[in-house]
């Protein structure tokens, strides 16, 4: 019984250490009109993590959106990065968009990308 006892334990620790990275779409209004499709990250050659984001506007109607990608180390401390401010991002109608963002430096383990309507 404490074999399994422990194990739980031990996976409890692990899941507290898992990444933190996510996509998050601030402004729930934008939610009813763009779609998330994918998230891809990748390891560099030159150990850069490098973040692609892909999604699609679903309505007949351009939209401003903006973004901005917080990075943070192994130890959850953030790394100061251009990609921390706000970049704006145009979305046409019915189409598909993609941002694509490279991390300032190879110590940057976790990300976060916000993404907002132009203006909130």
């Amino acid at each position: 019984m404490k074999i399994y006892s422990l194990i739980f334990v031990v996976l409890i620790v692990l899941s507290g250490c898992a990444s933190k990275s996510y996509v998050k779409v601030v402004d729930s209004s934008v939610s009813r009109y763009i779609d998330i499709d994918d998230v891809k990250e990748r390891l560099r050659e030159d150990g850069l993590k490098e973040l692609q984001v892909s999604g699609e506007n679903e309505t007949d109607e351009y939209i401003l959106l903006r973004y901005r990608v917080t990075w943070k180390d192994e130890d959850g401390f953030e790394i100061p990065s251009i990609s921390s401010n706000w970049t704006d991002l145009p979305v046409h109608k019915n189409a598909n968009f993609s941002i694509n963002i490279i991390a300032p430096n190879t110590k940057a383990h976790d990300y976060q990308l916000f993404i907002n309507k132009q203006g909130d």
